[in-house]
């Protein structure tokens, strides 16, 4: 798919407004994960202003190649190693929790999967980016 450069920097803008709109709302209502938020929007920031420099040399109407067959693939083999991964710790923290080896709360446990298989698909990513 090729898109132009203006909407990937308008996407990138917005979502940079709406994650900056989401920290400043949950540090003032006292929540603990502002901060993360932040981050992201601090990330799409950065990403913006690369991009707008890149657009500034090649111009606003000329188009990027977002997907292609490659990075599906790769999004796609990635993803199945995340959900492999989930279901391996979901299976062992169901296990564990009937045979009362784990004493913690299930939603705190599940919150761990969720963010644990995330990274393992960040790490996948990195690692065919890299590799492949």
């Amino acid at each position: 798919m090729r898109l132009p450069n203006w909407s990937l920097l308008l996407f990138n803008i917005s979502m940079c407004a709406a994650f900056g709109f989401v920290a400043i709302s949950s540090y003032s209502n006292g929540a603990r994960l502002w901060w993360l938020w932040g981050l992201i929007s601090i990330l799409y920031a950065y990403i913006t202003i690369h991009r707008l420099i890149k657009s500034k040399k090649e111009g606003l109407t000329s188009k990027e190649i977002v997907e292609d067959q490659r990075t599906v693939r790769m999004r796609l083999i990635s993803c199945s190693i995340a959900f492999i991964y989930i279901l391996i710790v979901l299976s062992v923290g169901i296990f564990s929790f009937y045979v009362g080896y784990l004493t913690i709360d299930p939603v705190i446990y599940m919150v761990f999967a969720i963010i644990t298989s995330l990274l393992a698909f960040v790490i996948a990513q990195l690692i065919q980016v890299y590799l492949f």
